[in-house]
C-alpha cells in the first residue's frame, strides 16, 4: 500500500506538472486582457477543473463517475478560496506582482489538492 501511494503520488506530481502549467497560463493569459484577479482566477480555475479531471482520474487514482465529479468540484472549490485568500494577502496585503505570486500558490497548493482528492473524492 505505502508503495502504491509513493507512485499514486509521483503520478499525480507529473500530471500536476502538466495541469498547473496549463493552469498558470490560462492565468496568465486572461490576467494579462482582464486585469481582474478574481475573475482570471475564477475563469481559469473553471478551465482547469474540466482539464484536470480526466487526467487525474484516469492516470493518478484510475477511476471515474459523476459522484466523484461532484466532490471533486468540492475540492476544487477549497483549493479555489485558499488561492483567492493567498492573492489577497500577497497582492492586496503585501504588494507582490500578481504573476509571481500566483506562481507561489504553486508550492503548496497542488499537495493540498492531492491530499484532499485522495481523501475525499477517491478516498484511499
Amino acid at each position: 500500500m505505502i508503495q502504491e501511494n509513493k507512485y499514486r503520488l509521483l503520478r499525480f506530481l507529473i500530471i500536476g506538472v502538466i495541469n498547473t502549467v496549463f493552469s498558470y497560463l490560462v492565468f496568465a493569459v486572461l490576467f494579462y486582457f482582464i486585469q481582474q484577479k478574481e475573475v482570471t482566477v475564477t475563469l481559469s480555475f473553471l478551465i482547469a477543473i474540466l482539464f484536470n479531471y480526466q487526467r487525474i482520474s484516469k492516470y493518478v487514482f484510475s477511476e471515474s463517475n459523476e459522484k466523484k465529479f461532484i466532490t471533486f468540484l468540492f475540492v476544487y472549490l477549497v483549493v479555489y478560496i485558499l488561492n483567492l485568500v493567498h492573492l489577497w494577502i500577497t497582492v492586496d496585503i503585501f504588494h507582490f506582482n500578481v504573476y509571481y505570486a500566483q506562481i507561489l500558490t504553486l508550492l503548496y497548493l497542488p499537495l493540498i489538492s492531492f491530499y484532499l482528492n485522495k481523501k475525499l473524492v477517491y478516498k484511499l
